[in-house]
């Protein structure tokens, strides 16, 4: 922390005037309203820093404020805990900062029910409370829907008025206001304005055949079908982590700890064992994916600049239907304010455009929804010399800093689509932000993610849909997973360590979940028969190593039907082999699997002879996870490619290090020299594999 702490600032009489005089201390803090006791926090990294408002002055259960002062020693806790907490996450985004604080700021008002208003005095048991209260969402953990219920319906059985707008429409925010939800603190009343909603459909009615002195909530909750729901596993755990963050970093609070660890096992555990696993994404369906990858890659590169020039000179809606359809886009524009029925202003077909820079992006570089809405002007770095393309990004959930991520020259087309059609908006908004655009009226309009969405999905339903005959809802995170599915299964190279560090993920198991989905596996699958087939044509045809066991055999099997093709055709029928061996393989549970050091697994599956693989496990079943490049290496079912002996080189130099560390002698010392010997062994058959040689005639 700096010289002057932020508490102390706002414990001074003249706060406002101390916290702008060292301001630098705290520059992920904008401004801060004493009066109101609200502070305001502003990104410090990114091109489109956001700023997260929280209000302190929150009002607890028990009906007291944080601010009052018997409740001091919880108010200055919060106040150093908004401190600390920037300490340890100095680059956090301000949403997530703002996030953590609510959190705290609902737990103490959780705690006020208790009348407990120390640290020191929470057991055991509030937090094991706290924490299945928790599991269930704010909302019902600080029993804001029984609160509002039963208030109106105290109003309405004492015949007392109740604030309404025409037609027994509540007005909402008053009502909050006077039961004294409005300061707790929680953003949005979902299952509370389902009740709200209830009791202006039987206002309506009279509420004819419905006893409301005998209901309850929780009846009314049940008739809705809206039993609340257990939250996420990564909800809850950010629901608790404050309280585990204050345990270990208490040395540097003022305000009295736990007097003991509130979750010796870890929040993470906690939350592990009381919420739900996150759905994972939807994976968009192959067919669709292509589709509209395919549309959006043509409207980048054949379309952009023609609707940009139409744009910007103020082009009708007659010369803008025959330029494009000079390109090969024919659209129904109109001259209008807003696009309708099938009619699309020119404004409109520009957000297209957005939206179809917006999927190329994601789908060829796996980024995050908010890292693509921080693009910003010249994110492109081309004068590194490597004459690659470098897309400079801001990672906004694991490293948190700017990081170069490699492009293709298409994404690079659609930096400059963006580029373009941002130009003139950057400089009337001094935002350098690639997401906005100069309406006709001349107003700058910003292209949130709400509105690029349903671009988006009225750009699939208008030019994708019908060639692809599929229905589909998008969302941003689901082309950030097709990226992963696509490429892990796209059956050459495919390396898992290389694509977790692509996707920045803190670990490779977040990796493993995006790469299993069993509908996108079985449609890959179709697509994997046809990568074999193709592999299998450069065999015959002499183009690809392959060795190994069972890549000699392949071999074998290649020579002797060529040789028997031969004999009756006058042309060899390469082609008629590959069916041939493609059959085979089908009939004998034979599939083409790739590993990513370079070896095929080919082992039958549906013959006893599955259970000599290296991997089989007791029930003479193969398991090609525990396959290694050792295990596939001497496995009589695994065939070699060219990339398998680079694959070994690299094994072997990793071995090799870690021998120069051993102390002489030692057993890890002889254990790793025997591994470097087998490996060299296996990297003699490696080298050892050639192409297949066309029988002579």
């Amino acid at each position: 922390m700096g010289n002057v702490a932020l508490l102390d600032v706002f414990q001074a009489s003249d706060a406002e005037e101390k916290f702008n005089s060292n301001r630098g201390s705290w520059p992920w803090l904008s401004n801060i309203s004493i009066a109101e006791n609200i502070i305001e926090i502003t990104d410090t990294a990114g091109d489109n820093r956001s700023i997260s408002s929280v209000e302190l002055d929150v009002k607890l259960l028990d009906g007291s404020k944080l601010t009052d002062t018997r409740n001091k020693e919880f108010y200055d806790l919060v106040i150093e805990y908004v401190e600390v907490f920037r300490l340890h996450n100095p680059v956090i985004g301000a949403s997530v900062h703002a996030q953590r604080i609510r959190s705290l700021l609902s737990f103490i008002c959780w705690l006020s029910q208790y009348k407990i208003r120390s640290l020191a005095k929470v057991t055991k048991t509030h937090l094991e409370k706290f924490a299945n209260d928790a599991a269930f969402g704010t909302e019902f953990s600080l029993s804001i829907p029984e609160k509002v219920f039963n208030a109106i319906k105290k109003q309405l059985l004492e015949g007392r008025k109740l604030p309404f707008r025409e037609a027994n429409t509540f007005r909402r925010a008053e009502i909050y206001k006077q039961v004294g939800v409005v300061c707790l603190p929680i953003r949005n009343f979902t299952y509370t304005a389902r009740v709200l909603d209830w009791y202006e459909s039987q206002l309506k009615n009279g509420f004819k055949g419905v006893e409301l002195e005998k209901l309850t909530v929780q009846d009314v909750l049940e008739e809705l079908d809206l039993i609340p729901n257990v939250v996420t596993i990564q909800d809850l755990h950010r629901k608790l982590m404050p309280l585990e963050e204050i345990w270990s970093w208490q040395h540097y609070f003022k305000s009295k700890p736990f007097q003991k660890n509130p979750f010796p096992e870890g929040s993470s555990k906690a939350a592990s064992r009381l919420g739900t696993a996150s759905k994972r994404t939807k994976t968009i369906p192959p067919k669709v994916a292509f589709a509209i990858m395919r549309e959006s890659a043509n409207w980048v590169l054949n379309y952009g600049d023609e609707i940009l020039s139409l744009y910007s000179s103020g082009a009708n809606a007659e010369i803008a239907i025959k330029r494009l359809s000079n390109k090969g886009l024919n659209l129904n524009i109109w001259d209008g304010k807003q696009s309708n029925n099938g009619v699309a202003t020119l404004e409109g077909v520009v957000r297209y455009l957005a939206s179809a820079c917006f999927t190329v992006i994601a789908s060829l570089t796996a980024r995050r929804k908010e890292e693509i809405f921080d693009l910003g002007y010249q994110c492109i770095d081309e004068e590194r010399g490597d004459g690659a393309y470098w897309l400079t990004i801001y990672i906004e959930k694991t490293s948190q800093r700017y990081d170069l991520c490699p492009v293709p020259v298409l994404v690079k087309k659609a930096i400059n689509v963006l580029e373009k059609l941002s130009e003139k908006a950057r400089e009337l908004s001094d935002n350098d932000s690639l997401w906005q655009y100069v309406s006709r009226e001349g107003e700058v309009v910003k292209l949130n993610d709400q509105q690029v969405r349903n671009s988006l999905q009225d750009f699939y339903t208008s030019f994708v849909n019908e060639d692809s005959s599929h229905e589909w809802r998008f969302s941003f995170h689901q082309f950030r997973r097709m990226f992963a599915l696509l490429y892990y299964y796209r059956f050459e190279d495919a390396y898992i360590g290389a694509l977790s560090y692509h996707l920045r993920h803190f670990n490779i198991e977040m990796t493993k979940r995006y790469i299993t989905d069993e509908k996108f596996m079985k449609e890959m699958k179709e697509i994997g028969e046809g990568w074999t087939a193709s592999f299998l044509r450069r065999v015959v045809s002499g183009k690809a190593t392959i060795g190994g066991k069972s890549g000699d055999k392949i071999k074998r099997k290649l020579s002797d039907w060529l040789t028997h093709f031969r004999g009756k055709v006058d042309v060899v029928e390469r082609e008629r082999v590959v069916e041939k061996l493609m059959r085979y393989m089908k009939r004998v549970g034979a599939e083409f699997t790739q590993q990513v050091w370079g070896t095929i697994c080919v082992c039958p599956k549906k013959t006893t002879l599955r259970k000599h693989s290296n991997c089989a496990n007791d029930k003479g079943e193969p398991n090609i996870e525990k396959g290694s490049v050792e295990t596939c290496g001497g496995c009589p079912f695994a065939a070699y490619t060219d990339r398998f002996s680079g694959a070994i080189s690299d094994d072997i130099k990793a071995r090799e290090k870690t021998k120069s560390f051993c102390e002489k002698g030692s057993v890890l010392d002889e254990v790793t020299g025997v591994q470097i010997v087998s490996l060299q062994e296996l990297l003699t058959k490696a080298n050892a594999s050639s192409p297949f040689e066309v029988p002579n005639e």
